[in-house]
């Protein structure tokens, strides 16, 4: 298991702990290479820590299944291959069911990054800032229902959890998450604000007693931001640079935005998915609706090679449908962390050009194409405008896909409907084509 650390940032970047609130990482060296962990640094550590962290990186990643280099595209590493609900055999791309839940306070969080091992106290402390657990149990149920509306997980609350030692113990149903969210005291205030593991094992530990927590304006932004971007290690993703507060997963978390931003959705699409699968087939297509007043589908994605996507529409007899499929993606530096704990300044990523979309609309059979278009390189729109609707009133489809590219594509549909002129001429009926002129 690999865990995550999390420093916090704001937007002009938060004061973080002094080398004084580093863990005693010589005295630790046992636990970290059982539990390897990556750690981000505060501004400020000394060289000597790095250099030292470094070394036992370096050990980690060689007893790691992460130890491949991430892509040069999108930092992850493993995503969920087995839960409690779906059981095994999921894959890139494949939607997924994650529970989760809240450990009791007792329950024994062994060392995750070199800190003593201790019980958890997260419920006591976040009820000493909000007054019940009914308050800051909305605010983390909040961040996962973000996650959920970007990506193919659906998250599932577990109300139980039998305190069985946090790391070491899998989510089962209606015993505890797949997902666990613990706390304790980790370095003192500031500096290290939490951490995750990697799937196959999705546990979080809040530094607890941390008083970065009793700030609770904006709506809670630092804790839900923390909470996030720690899960988002529980995914699988990696932290990314550059360093520039335009990405939740940079190594230093920022207040400067709410949640998941476009790099970010961008790679839990890859790993996930989005909320519309599973759609690859019209008998599961999504409906979306009648078109006539205009829909508008965003925050979507094909997500590779295979990956067809599929969504169903109402329309009355006599219509016809306009329809775009716009790519959705801009450059921006994007990189990995390097080895010795500092940002890279990442390279020009153009996220909108990774796969070339196709567009076709199909009759309410879900199989006759009434209109297809693959007219235009990748970044570029693709547009059927006024295409015939000829069964009458019900359901039809569009279908997008790539052109065959092993990579994700963020996309936005848009549908409308017109009325189709129909007299005689369109209908066959020979009685308009003729007419009786009153004369003198």
């Amino acid at each position: 298991m690999k865990a995550r650390l999390c420093l916090l940032v704001s937007l002009f970047l938060l004061p973080v702990a002094a080398a004084a609130n580093v863990p005693d990482h010589d005295a630790a060296d046992t636990a970290y290479l059982q539990t390897p962990a990556m750690p981000c640094f505060a501004p400020g550590t000394p060289a000597e820590v790095v250099e030292h962290w470094t070394r036992l990186q370096s050990a980690m990643l060689l007893e790691s299944s992460l130890s491949v280099e991430p892509p040069a595209q999108f930092q992850f590493g493993n995503r969920w291959a087995t839960t409690a609900t779906d059981g095994p055999g999921l894959g890139q791309g494949d939607p997924t069911t994650l529970t989760w839940s809240i450990v009791p306070d007792g329950t024994f969080i062994p060392s995750g990054v070199g800190e003593p091992a201790a019980n958890s106290g997260l419920i006591a402390f976040l009820n000493g800032i909000y007054g019940s657990m009914d308050v800051w149990l909305e605010l983390i149920e909040r961040v996962f229902d973000r996650w959920g509306e970007l990506n193919g997980i659906t998250y599932v609350y577990e109300p139980n959890d039998d305190g069985a030692n946090m790391f070491t113990s899998g989510g089962q149903l209606g015993v505890r998450g797949d997902l666990r969210i613990g706390g304790k005291p980790i370095d003192g205030n500031s500096g290290i604000l939490a951490y995750n593991f990697f799937p196959n094992n999705g546990d979080m530990v809040i530094d607890s007693p941390d008083s970065f927590y009793n700030n609770t304006s904006n709506d809670s932004i630092r804790f839900r931001n923390v909470v996030s971007h720690e899960h988002g290690h529980g995914q699988g993703i990696r932290h990314v640079c550059r360093i520039n507060q335009t990405k939740l997963m940079e190594p230093f978390v920022t207040t400067a935005f709410d949640g998941p931003q476009h790099d970010d959705i961008l790679t839990t699409n890859r790993l996930y998915a989005d909320d519309a699968e599973d759609n690859d087939s019209t008998g599961i297509a999504p409906n979306l609706g009648a078109a006539a007043d205009g829909i508008t589908v965003g925050d979507v994605s094909v997500d590779d090679n295979s990956d067809i996507d599929y969504y169903g529409f109402d329309a009355a007899a006599g219509s016809a449908v306009d329809v775009t499929l716009t790519p959705i993606g801009f450059t921006y530096l994007e990189g990995p962390q390097n080895a010795n704990g500092s940002c890279s300044d990442g390279t020009n990523f153009n996220s909108l050009v990774l796969a070339d979309l196709s567009l076709a609309v199909l009759d309410s059979d879900g199989s006759t194409v009434l209109a297809s278009v693959d007219l235009n390189p990748a970044g570029v729109p693709e547009v059927l405008d006024n295409v015939s609707l000829p069964s009458g009133a019900g359901t039809y489809f569009v279908e997008v896909q790539n052109d065959g590219t092993n990579n994700v594509q963020l996309y936005q549909l848009d549908l409308n409907l017109d009325s189709l002129f129909v007299d005689g001429f369109e209908s066959g009926d020979t009685s308009a084509w003729s007419s009786t002129v009153d004369g003198p």
